[in-house]
């Protein structure tokens, strides 16, 4: 009967000594006796929850935001002549933005699912003026309809940047001192974009330009990330994504002036062009700085400050046209570039 017993207990007994010693109790995170003074720097074996709450500071850049130039010499020609002097272009300022996320890691299968939101308005205002030398002016790159040469331009723009995603992770640890993380998801933008220009002539004429683009997409995206022990808590972190989304795009320029010519209606806008159409844009992201990384008992937190840029193809879009009576032809004049968001990004994560 003792036999029989010893034969039936055994293998719960051996099971159980092996669950002990491969994989740490998560009410005991406190390393074995003799251990490195870095054993498990990353609680990979400990299942946890997590919060990250990031800072961001960036700037937005992006080309074809030209309203004036500001002539520097006379021109060539007085009956004709092309663009000569300075360019003026629209400019975003450094604004704040935020990046919030919550997620769980499910230890020891090694796998993290999260959900995150980031959003960032950025504003911009430029001003030109007419140089002081009698033969030299300021001249609009939009169309000038005032009855006066330009005495002053003015610009302003707004960026409204949100971003959600729905992301796996999947956890490696080439060695001791290294995470890394393959990631995949869902992810859902609305950008939009809002530009205003006004010229201002000496007599008191003014007219203005207005041009909006807005993105409504969903999409796949992908990435890697790394971090790496470099000692006394310190590491470096870098991750990597591309994305490809497709959606709902919208432009619109619309021109408005305070000149009335002979048989025209004020109450119309000059220019009032729009498009709508459904289309892909490539998304790439990379980051790379410093983190303080420590475990305190069961729990870790890390503080990360690093660089980080984000760009967007297939979205702005400037669109201008050629002039000519109601029934002649408009020709498209369509200026495109990359949009990119880049700065200081700072990240705090707690993992309970």
């Amino acid at each position: 009967m003792r036999r029989c017993l010893a034969a039936l207990l055994y293998p719960l007994a051996a099971q159980a000594i092996t669950t002990q010693t491969t994989c740490p109790s998560t009410n005991n995170c406190a390393p074995p006796p003799g251990s490195r003074y870095d054993y498990d720097l990353y609680h990979k074996d400990i299942e946890v929850c997590f919060f990250s709450g990031e800072f961001l500071y960036w700037t937005v850049d992006e080309g074809a935001l030209d309203y004036a130039e500001r002539m520097k010499q006379p021109a060539w020609s007085p009956t004709a002549s092309y663009a000569s002097g300075s360019v003026e272009s629209a400019t975003y300022d450094i604004c704040p933005g935020v990046r919030i996320s919550a997620g769980y890691f499910n230890a020891p299968k090694y796998w993290i699912v999260q959900a995150q939101y980031t959003h960032l308005i950025s504003t911009g205002k430029n001003r030109a003026e007419k140089p002081r030398a009698a033969a030299e002016y300021l001249t609009g790159t939009w169309p000038q309809i005032t009855t006066s040469p330009l005495a002053h331009a003015h610009s302003k723009i707004f960026f409204d940047y949100n971003l959600f995603d729905l992301l796996i992770d999947r956890v490696f640890f080439p060695n001791p001192h290294l995470r890394m993380k393959v990631i995949g998801g869902a992810s859902l933008a609305w950008i939009q974009q809002d530009w205003k220009v006004q010229y201002f002539d000496g007599g008191g004429g003014d007219t203005t330009i207005r041009n909006r683009w807005q993105y409504l997409a969903g999409g796949l995206r992908t990435g890697i990330s790394a971090d790496w022990y470099w000692g006394n808590n310190v590491y470096l972190m870098a991750s990597s994504y591309a994305a490809l989304y497709m959606g709902s795009y919208k432009n619109l320029a619309k021109q408005t002036t305070t000149v009335q010519p002979v048989g025209s209606d004020a109450a119309l806008p000059v220019r009032d062009s729009y498009l709508q159409d459904t289309r892909p844009s490539c998304a790439l992201q990379f980051s790379i700085g410093p983190a303080y990384q420590k475990n305190i008992g069961c729990k870790r937190f890390e503080i990360f400050a690093g660089y980080e840029i984000n760009g967007w193809f297939n979205l702005q879009e400037i669109r201008r046209s050629s002039s000519g009576s109601p029934s002649e032809a408009k020709e498209t004049w369509m200026s495109t570039s990359m949009l990119a968001l880049q700065g200081l990004t700072t990240r705090f994560t707690f993992d309970f």
